[in-house]
């Protein structure tokens, strides 16, 4: 004993001690990781995400010229590229400025009508919009859009004729 009182372990003692703490120390470490490993043995990580729908529509051509004098005959006057991702499907839809007919820009009364022809739809007025389904989205559907103008019997007025048709897709609902 110490002058305070406290006990004095000798070099034998010491190195028992030492011996002691390690094997507690490991015994309590591996104690440990038994228990971590046991409340956490895996753990799950949850991917997602979200792609949203994009369909666009896009022509070759802006304008056509038909010959008013000698017809078109399922005469295409543009090809059509549709891309659209959405598994739902998608509509392309024609309608027309002028409810499907050529117009003389001099004199309104002065018309002539005309059909179109794309995909499923076959030689029709536009006086309606006109539109063809498909069922599921598709990379790039390329499609010819056509037109029949019957030829011309009788004398044309002068000036410009003209109508405009527009292409819309939509996602199906």
């Amino acid at each position: 004993m110490d002058a305070q009182g406290s006990r004095l372990f000798n070099i034998g003692e010491i190195k028992m001690l030492k011996k002691i703490t390690v094997v507690l120390s490991a015994v309590l470490g591996l104690v440990s990781l038994n228990a971590f490993a046991a409340a956490g043995a895996s753990q799950e990580i949850a991917l997602s995400t979200t792609v949203d729908s994009v369909c666009t529509i896009e022509s070759n051509s802006s304008s056509f010229s038909p010959n008013l004098v000698a017809g078109e005959a399922d005469t295409t006057i543009a090809t059509i590229t549709e891309i659209c991702n959405d598994m739902d499907g998608y509509t392309v839809t024609f309608s027309s400025a002028n409810s499907g007919v050529l117009q003389n820009s001099d004199v309104a009364a002065q018309q002539k009508g005309y059909e179109i022809s794309y995909n499923d739809i076959f030689e029709k007025e536009l006086n309606v919009d006109r539109t063809t389904t498909y069922s599921a989205g598709t990379e790039s559907n390329v499609v010819a859009l056509k037109m029949t103008l019957a030829a011309n019997t009788g004398v044309l007025a002068s000036g410009t004729w003209s109508d405009t048709i527009t292409a819309t897709v939509a996602v199906v609902d």
